[in-house]
């Protein structure tokens, strides 16, 4: 039974770590956070790193502002389908998701560490552009 009972603790911590990192990324994907330097600079740590849809390369250094320069506070949402997650270790959570604006469709991955208690950053995202709103085999 206390196997049982640590399993189930751990499981709840777990879903808890999920939880606030995968509000810290929907949070982060609003267009009020994006058009907000530093509201974005809060949720990057400063080892960040992404593989754009784009194909470009970013990091921590100007990134914020350069999200802010590109979004309009009324426009079009980020939507976010499929969104989960998995925590790696204590701290370190991963989430996987598919992001629709514009027309454009992407599959994304994200790697958040929490910086004190229910404060996340994210230290890595890959963005990897897709045309189909399905996800595995055709």
């Amino acid at each position: 039974m206390a196997e049982a009972d640590e399993q189930t603790a751990a499981e709840q911590v777990a879903a808890e770590q999920i939880a606030e990192a995968m509000a810290a990324e929907r949070e982060s994907l609003t267009n009020e956070c994006r058009a907000d330097p530093a509201r974005l600079a809060r949720l990057l740590a400063p080892d960040f790193h992404e593989f754009g849809t784009s194909g470009g390369e970013f990091e921590y250094e100007g990134l914020a502002a350069l999200v802010a320069s590109w979004t309009d506070p009324a426009g079009e949402p980020i939507v976010v389908e499929r969104h989960r997650g998995w925590l790696i270790a204590d701290g370190v959570v991963m989430l996987k998701y598919t992001s629709a604006q514009h027309g454009r469709r992407s599959n994304r991955t994200s790697l958040w560490r929490r910086v004190a208690p229910g404060r996340w950053q994210i230290f890595y995202h890959q963005g990897t552009p897709t045309g189909s709103p399905r996800n595995g085999p055709a």
